[in-house]
């Protein structure tokens, strides 16, 4: 496996040797994919926000070890800095953190940062706003002009900016409308395979893991309850629902069709997978 990142054997408690004292995570040991999505699900509490915290350095591992390119982020503390550019964090409602005049300036900053030339800096801006849905139009307002999607990909896009190696997302879609959510998480694949990064999605939406992810992390506990290829995950429907998950929607649909005689195959966990499992069993193709 190309690997680009790997947890090994980490644990974090939070208030340590204190009366409170919580395990948040405990000996997890994973690895994300270069240049694939991979979606992390599991309920309030399963240790997903402390993990991605981890990922980037803003939390320090209690025990254990955390990985970049084959590298111990926490080897150079003093160097720390660094990997939050090469791992980019977009938190939870990221539009609250935008502050320049226009937006181009907000996408900018980064990239600013990083010294890069006016020229470079422009590249990347045009770059992100185009993977994030925004118009050259919108880049020149304010940012506080804009509608609450439009300030999320905003956000997104200043993160997008300074190309990370990984780009680690928090509940992007959180709060949005179907279409909000699709304008989102549809630029994320682009952005993925344009720049050969690795996208860390954190959703509570089944369907989004379905539509957008390759592969797929359930936590449960602080532990890592399942992981693998999305339809190998999606397939197990039964160790799912022992964690009070469940498989997307149109997956109850096609089981309940085996149940009436149906036998569909294909990837039953997306829209077009079962409409085409459908095509197939019907023996022609209506399209």
């Amino acid at each position: 496996m190309n690997e680009i990142l790997r947890l090994e054997e980490v644990s974090f408690i939070y208030s340590k040797g204190t009366p409170f004292e919580k395990v948040a995570l405990n000996k997890v040991s994973l690895s994300f994919e270069k240049g694939k999505i991979t979606g992390l699900i599991g309920h309030t509490g399963s240790g997903k926000s402390t993990l991605v915290n981890l990922l980037n350095g803003l939390y320090k591992p209690t025990e254990g070890r955390v990985y970049l390119d084959g590298v111990d982020i926490w080897e150079n503390p003093k160097e720390i800095s660094k990997v939050r550019y090469r791992v980019g964090l977009v938190m939870q409602y990221p539009e609250y953190q935008l502050f320049d005049e226009s937006v181009r300036e907000d996408i900018a900053f980064a990239p600013k940062n990083l010294g890069l030339t006016e020229g470079e800096t422009a590249e990347r801006v045009a770059e992100a706003a185009h993977f994030a849905g925004l118009s050259e139009e919108l880049l020149e307002k304010s940012p506080f002009e804009l509608s609450g999607g439009q300030k999320r990909r905003a956000a997104i896009a200043g993160i997008m900016a300074m190309r990370p190696e990984v780009l680690v997302l928090d509940e992007p879609a959180a709060g949005l409308d179907p279409r909000g959510r699709r304008e989102i998480l549809g630029g994320l694949r682009q952005y993925a395979e344009a720049v050969g990064a690795s996208v860390i999605l954190v959703s509570h939406s089944m369907e989004d893991m379905a539509h957008y992810c390759d592969n797929v992390i359930v936590m449960n506990r602080g532990e890592v309850y399942l992981s693998g290829e999305v339809g190998e995950i999606f397939s197990r429907s039964e160790e799912l629902s022992r964690v009070s998950l469940d498989v997307p929607a149109i997956s109850r649909i096609a089981r309940e069709l085996a149940k009436s005689g149906f036998e569909l195959s294909g990837e039953l966990y997306t829209v077009d997978g079962v409409y085409d499992a459908i095509i197939k069993y019907l023996g022609e193709d209506k399209r």
